[in-house]
Order: C-alpha cells, then structure tokens, then sequence
C-alpha cells in the first residue's frame, strides 16, 4: 500500500471518529429522568412548598437504586427532617408528615364510648402527625393514655 494510499485512509479514519465518539452520542444513549429538587436550602421542620423546589435532571441509572422522591407532589406538603440541599434528589426518609402534636405540649383527650364523651388536659409524651397513635400522660393522676392525634391537635381515645 502506498503512503498515499495509507495516508487517505488515516484521514478518513480520523474524520469518522468525532461522529462516532462525541459525547453527545454518548448522552444519548443514557436515559434522563426529572427528579424534583430543593431550589434552596430547606431546614429541619420547614414545611415543603411547591416554589421551594425546582425539577432537575438525572441519568437514570445513577439514581435507580436510591429511596427518593420522584414526583413533585410526593414531597409538596410534607415537613423536613433534615437539611436538603438545593440541587440534591430528596431521600423518602429525610421527609415526613407535618407534625401536630409536639412532645411535652398540653393537648386535649377526647374519650367517645357508647354516647358518652369525657374531655381532659394531658401531656404528650410522644411527637405525632395525623392519625399517628401516640401516648400521652395524665397529669393529674399519672396514668398513661393511647390517642389518635387528629387534624385539629387534639387526642381521640376511643372505647371498645
């Protein structure tokens, strides 16, 4: 073979290589997904809204495997539980519901049987968001009582 001959051959080996090599084949060939995102960093106890986060994009498989949040409305609501970091995907345990009832506070007990309905003061011992059961103390008497916590704050002990 020639060195011509060789020398055109080299050529149009080098042509073809950015086309076949380009990183944007490469991109290509890699499935992104939109992950919603902090826009700024939110602090334990925030609550999360909408204009707090943003959507950003993933390659697929470096996300797979990891417990997050995938929809905007999954977290949209929710409180934090730690920091999240603007830019980051949002792990499902770093989120929860928004918390009613905190430990220590003084929180009605409503006991509703047959008709009957009793209303006390007792001492959370427990932290608890909606339909959490969660005990709570008697101050007066020292006897410890299970309750649901419902949406206004308040404890619902219910007879059998």
């Amino acid at each position: 073979m020639s060195a011509s001959k060789r020398l055109q051959s080299l050529i149009l080996l080098l042509s073809c290589l950015p086309v076949c090599f380009t990183p944007a084949s490469a991109a290509s060939r890699r499935e992104v997904v939109k992950l919603p995102v902090p826009a700024m960093m939110i602090y334990p106890g925030d609550k999360i809204e909408e204009g707090m986060l943003r959507e950003h994009g993933f390659i697929k498989s470096t996300v797979a495997q990891l417990s997050i949040a995938n929809r905007m409305k999954d977290v949209v609501g929710l409180e934090a539980r730690r920091t999240l970091f603007p830019g980051k995907p949002i792990p499902l345990n770093a989120v929860q519901d928004p918390v009613v009832v905190q430990r220590g506070s003084s929180v009605l007990l409503v006991f509703k049987e047959n008709g009957l309905e009793i209303r006390a003061i007792v001492e959370a011992q427990q932290s608890g968001s909606v339909g959490a059961n969660i005990r709570a103390r008697n101050p007066d008497t020292g006897l410890s009582v299970m309750g649901k916590v419902q949406a206004d704050g308040s404890l619902l002990a219910e007879g059998e």
